[in-house]
């Protein structure tokens, strides 16, 4: 579950508005058609889509559309990484050369794409559990975002998460917590809901079960206003950890099933074994 809760740290870029030439109007009609795949699970659509979009900014040599599409490929790549272990090899490899390819081209990229290269580029480090070297891209993408830095948030949740899985749960707590006013202060409603998930996991670890119940309820009110059914299956599976650790199964039973109706619902293969397991075993005592 590291692997899920990591991937929805970061959402793709946007691609650039207003587009002026041909080639332009192309890629942006491909980013929207790569973004469509991407909700939908297709990630073979989606990798299709955001190439040809790179290929019709690298035509023009425009240099922010290209950032876009690197930057939405390293993310394609990401999850099928995650989706096929036997070529999640491959994927992360290719993930890796997309943003590379950002951050050894100081010239053509301005900093707000190297930012959000670097970012990318420390997720894919947390993905691959190397803990150091995500911490180091999280300090690379904080130099070079300008203040007040749109990243920030994310970069406060990453070093929560890479806590937490260190087994740091007050650090997790307050990093999360961090993380959680800057998201506010920013209005980032999908970046407050993670930090409010990692929070309530800490707290459960923590043994501080009513302030974890709160965290992950704020969580589920905001993931449900953004319409977001992997996250929303995190929060209710993560509920289900918590009341299974204060010794209340039917409760932890209730909101596994309500977090597998969402999984199976809204196609998220892993999540659904994962639940189907715990949900198999009532009784077995969650991970820590």
């Amino acid at each position: 579950m590291a692997l899920l809760a990591s991937a929805v740290l970061a959402s793709c870029s946007s691609p650039p508005p207003q587009p002026q030439s041909a080639a332009q109007t192309s890629a942006q009609a491909h980013h929207q058609n790569g973004a469509r795949a991407l909700r939908r699970g297709d990630l073979n659509a989606a990798l299709a889509a955001y190439h040809e979009a790179l290929a019709a900014s690298d035509s023009v040599e425009d240099f922010e559309g290209s950032a876009t599409a690197l930057l939405n490929l390293a993310v394609v790549h990401a999850r099928l990484a995650q989706a096929d272990p036997a070529q999640a090899r491959a994927h992360l490899a290719a993930a890796h050369a997309r943003v590379d390819r950002i951050l050894t081209a100081p010239q053509r990229y301005s900093e707000t794409q190297r930012s959000q290269a670097a970012t990318r580029k420390a997720m894919l480090y947390l993905d691959a559990q190397a803990h150091g070297l995500a911490l180091h891209w999280a300090d690379q993408a904080r130099a070079v975002c300008a203040d007040p830095c749109p990243l920030a948030p994310t970069l406060a949740n990453l070093r929560a998460f890479v806590a937490f899985e260190r087994g740091e749960a007050a650090r997790a707590a307050d990093q999360a917590s961090r993380a959680a006013e800057l998201a506010v202060a920013m209005g980032q409603s999908a970046e407050h809901a993670n930090a409010l998930r990692l929070q309530g996991r800490a707290n459960t670890r923590l043994g501080k079960h009513d302030e974890a119940a709160r965290a992950l309820a704020h969580a589920l009110r905001i993931d449900r206003e953004l319409g977001m059914p992997e996250r929303i299956a995190l929060d209710l599976m993560h509920a289900g950890e918590n009341e299974e650790q204060r010794s209340q199964p039917a409760l932890a039973r209730e909101f596994y099933e309500r977090a597998l109706q969402v999984s199976v619902a809204g196609n998220l293969p892993q999540l659904t074994q994962a639940l189907r397991i715990r949900l198999d075993k009532p009784g077995q005592a969650t991970p820590r």
